[in-house]
């Protein structure tokens, strides 16, 4: 990259590599940010103002989501990193298979768990009709892994998260990124079409921060971002399996039922692992996972 960052701070390599981690996670993270949402909002604002065509809906929805990736690349070469490094030390995969059976299981329960309370609860109907075939699932899951939501990982957990813990406890990372992340979504609750459009609003953003906390959780107890990657991937394809149907689901009862789900969950691990790393061994800081080049 040269001695020059550029960029208007013109802050060069030399000085980054000076200024220790918990200085500098605030001006990674606000990088990363800014990088993420230009990309992502820049393509769902063709969407939002109907520049192109309904037909690219679905595409601009799913480049867009590429948009924590470009944004953790941003952050990472302007402050001297290796993007190679950091992909390698994020991407372990020889941790326990219990790891994997959890993150690919635990959306499922949830989802299953939310929708019997919300029927007992809110006096909901069971619509069993509606409910996909199980085998579907792995199909779904194969898809979002790859190119919806699963790979939103690469930003969120695999780079903001690390970034932030290098000066912040493990809990106050999770709420940063899950508010960043719920925002980050917000256009796409005005496209017709997208998975956002037509669910509550605040439900959905209560969930995202406590669904944060716990892929914070899968992410630091395991230090592979495979896991909690799986988690997310899991979780698109799994509403499908709320038992009173997609229309519950996008009632205030019906997400709601599954956030106050997710929300207890995330409380327990806190309570349990404490706010510090929120898991059994020290959280993931994104000094181990890839350092700032050497000056010269």
């Amino acid at each position: 990259m040269g001695s020059e960052l550029g960029g208007e701070t013109g802050r060069t390599v030399d000085e980054v590599h000076r200024e220790s981690p918990a200085e500098g996670h605030w001006r990674t993270f606000a990088t990363f940010v800014a990088g993420t949402l230009a990309f992502s909002w820049g393509l769902w604002t063709l969407l939002l103002f109907e520049v192109v065509p309904s037909s690219l809906t679905v595409p601009l929805i799913m480049l867009g989501g590429f948009g924590p990736f470009v944004g953790a690349v941003i952050a990472l070469r302007r402050s001297g990193r290796s993007v190679r490094e950091w992909l390698r030390s994020n991407l372990r995969y020889r941790i326990p298979l219990r790891w994997y059976a959890l993150a690919l299981v635990l959306p499922l329960v949830f989802i299953v768990v939310a929708s019997v309370g919300y029927v007992t609860v809110f006096d909901g109907a069971y619509a069993l009709g509606d409910v996909p075939p199980l085998w579907l699932f792995p199909l779904g899951l194969a898809l979002t892994f790859f190119l919806g939501g699963g790979q939103e990982e690469l930003g969120w957990r695999g780079f903001a998260q690390p970034a932030l813990q290098d000066g912040l406890s493990a809990f106050s990372a999770s709420l940063l990124v899950g508010v960043v992340w719920f925002v980050w979504h917000v256009p796409l609750f005005f496209v017709p079409g997208s998975s956002q459009a037509g669910v509550p609003m605040l439900p959905y953003a209560v969930g995202v921060v406590a669904t944060a906390v716990v892929l914070t959780w899968l992410y630091n107890a395991t230090g592979s971002l495979l896991v909690p990657w799986l988690y997310h991937a899991s979780v698109n394809p799994a509403g499908g399996y709320f038992l009173a149907g997609t229309d519950g689901l996008q009632t205030v009862a019906g997400y709601g039922s599954y956030t106050l789900l997710v929300v207890g969950v995330a409380l327990v691990l806190l309570v349990h692992y404490g706010p510090a790393d929120l898991a059994a061994r020290t959280r993931v800081r994104l000094a181990d996972l890839v350092e700032t080049a050497a000056p010269g």
